[in-house]
């Protein structure tokens, strides 16, 4: 007689996971999503406090939808709002997460929310085009005071 193992049996919902686990890895390494990321740090570096206000307020409607029927923590938005902040920063409230998608917003604000945060007071990126514009602008300047320039040397030089 053998002794019974002391391993538990894998589920379908473990085996689940570690599929849904091994693609997200493969789709992370993917030049498509790696273009996607580049574009959201993009996004969110041209105006770093705009993207806390906005992710604070998106956050906290999310969330307030998600848990006000089922959390009796979450009866309005001000709760969510509380929440979504503090999940941005310290962690510190007496609001948690109780349905499967309150708890998805929960780990997305937790996980960017302090990196986010950290920026909110930076200044805003230029972005390439707005500095290639002024840049251009910048540079009609300094033609048409060298071209008055030049004008006025040939007036110099001109025998009167």
């Amino acid at each position: 007689m053998t002794a019974p193992s002391d391993k538990p049996v894998p589920q379908k919902k473990d085996r689940r996971s570690e599929l849904l686990l091994s693609l997200a890895v493969a789709a992370l390494r993917d030049p498509l999503v790696a273009g996607f990321k580049d574009d959201v740090r993009t996004a969110l570096a041209e105006d770093p406090l705009e993207s806390v206000i906005l992710t604070v307020l998106i956050g906290s409607h999310l969330f307030y939808q998600a848990e006000k029927d089922v959390n009796p923590k979450v009866v309005t938005f001000n709760d969510a709002l509380v929440f979504v902040s503090t999940s941005m920063s310290v962690g510190y409230s007496d609001i948690f997460a109780k349905s499967e998608k309150g708890k998805l917003i929960a780990t997305a604000l937790q996980m960017f929310g302090p990196a986010l945060s950290a920026q909110a007071l930076d200044k805003p990126h230029v972005s390439s085009n707005r500095m290639g514009e002024e840049n251009l602008a910048t540079q009609h300047q300094m033609l048409d005071k060298l071209d008055a320039i030049l004008t006025e040397l040939k007036a110099q030089r001109s025998p009167q």
